[in-house]
């Protein structure tokens, strides 16, 4: 597989066209490679070469889990290879992601930093602040050097927050729910475009806590194979049926730290299904895969069960981003864009300013790529007032 994988990338890296056959996707071309090579093999048998293509699924489901997409039929072939893996090791962060967000906010006054405040609409560019000035002109709190500022921050709990620049951080997922109503005025069209072009999805982990290991220490992956998936050209399952989607079940080492502890993936249509379904439920669901595909019928119901649930949050709307079969890495770039647009950085006012994973060109996807695209955007602001000051002098 590392092969066919390595053949996707080159699309990209090596400018190779891609032909009609593939239909611009890393799930049709990969099932076609791999289908030719698995059918032409001699020395294998019909039964060997039926595990070998159900393989090739079990593998495709895993790269969507990755992709943060329903299927690799959505995920750009000709874009693939732009991702780019930074160098370097992979860390667990002690307590999770939110260390790194204590991190950042240390040097922030706790005063300014205002949460559960929910945000209803962006109100940008100085042909509306008139109409938003008559507003706050009601709100006693706000001083009167700010109701003439060029954006105004508009709160479900009516209150409206003037600013020189706002940095929009939400993910695509929630920019592909809410743009026409959370921009006023609207979003420029070829933004929009880029908005709808681009893709994002459901990845979704289930952990399940064991009294004890029913896994041998050696075993650090259960990864979940269906014979009868081999022919199939479409992962999408019935209702009842989400289950199927689940790739692998992870062991999370040590032990020390996290006890006996499964990490299970799931992506797409699927995931949201699973979402929607009680601990209990998706519990039992697990334990009978567990128990089916290992042959031991007495592993017990897991003591404990976690989920995440990125979908059904209406504050994400989906895990992370990926190039979808259209799209490309200019896309990113344009929703990158600050607005009002201008010719350069230094004579932009840059009321609105975009960042998050889904607008950094090769790191989308990751934590990195997000807190990189962050530091991106201050740092225009910085050059921005820079030029300013040295204009003045």
């Amino acid at each position: 597989m590392a092969k066919v994988y390595n053949l996707t990338q080159e699309f990209f890296q090596r400018g190779k066209p891609v032909n009609a056959e593939s239909q611009n996707s890393v799930g049709v071309f990969t099932r076609d490679v791999v289908r030719k090579r698995v059918k032409a093999d001699p020395d294998d048998t019909e039964t060997v070469k039926r595990l070998k293509l159900a393989m090739i699924q079990q593998y495709l489901k895993v790269e969507s889990c990755e992709s943060s997409s329903h299927s690799m039929d959505e995920v750009s072939l000709s874009e693939f290879g732009e991702w780019t893996e930074i160098p370097g090791a992979h860390h667990i962060i002690p307590c999770g992601f939110i260390k790194i967000v204590e991190i950042l906010a240390r040097s922030i006054p706790e005063s300014v930093i205002q949460l559960r405040k929910p945000v209803k609409c962006i109100h940008w560019n100085q042909s509306v602040s008139k109409e938003i000035e008559r507003v706050a002109d009601h709100n006693s709190d706000l001083p009167e050097e700010d109701k003439g500022s060029d954006v105004f921050v508009e709160c479900e709990d009516c209150e409206f927050i003037p600013a020189d620049h706002v940095i929009v951080t939400v993910s695509l997922g929630v920019l592909k729910k809410r743009h026409e109503t959370l921009f006023h005025p609207r979003l420029p069209e070829d933004k929009v475009m880029a908005i709808e072009k681009l893709g994002i999805n459901t990845t979704d982990k289930i952990f399940l806590e064991f009294e004890e290991p029913f896994w041998s220490s050696e075993c650090n992956s259960i990864q979940f194979v269906w014979e009868d998936e081999a022919e199939s050209e479409s992962l999408t399952y019935p209702e009842e049926l989400w289950y199927k989607k689940i790739c692998s079940f992870d062991v999370l080492y040590p032990p020390e730290r996290y006890g006996h502890v499964l990490s299970g993936w799931i992506c797409g249509e699927e995931a949201l299904i699973m979402e929607k379904c009680d601990d209990e439920t998706v519990a039992e669901t697990c334990t009978e895969m567990l128990r089916k595909f290992t042959g031991n019928p007495n592993i017990p119901k897991p003591r404990r069960i976690l989920r995440s649930s990125w979908g059904s949050n209406p504050h994400f709307r989906g895990s992370y981003s990926y190039t979808q079969v259209g799209s490309s890495g200019a896309d990113v770039e344009k929703l990158a864009k600050p607005l009002p647009y201008a010719e350069s950085s230094k004579t932009a006012p840059m009321q609105v300013m975009f960042s998050g994973e889904a607008t950094h060109r090769k790191y989308y996807s990751t934590t990195h790529g997000a807190v990189l695209s962050g530091q991106r955007e201050a740092a225009h602001l910085i050059e921005m007032y820079q030029d300013l000051l040295q204009c003045r002098n």
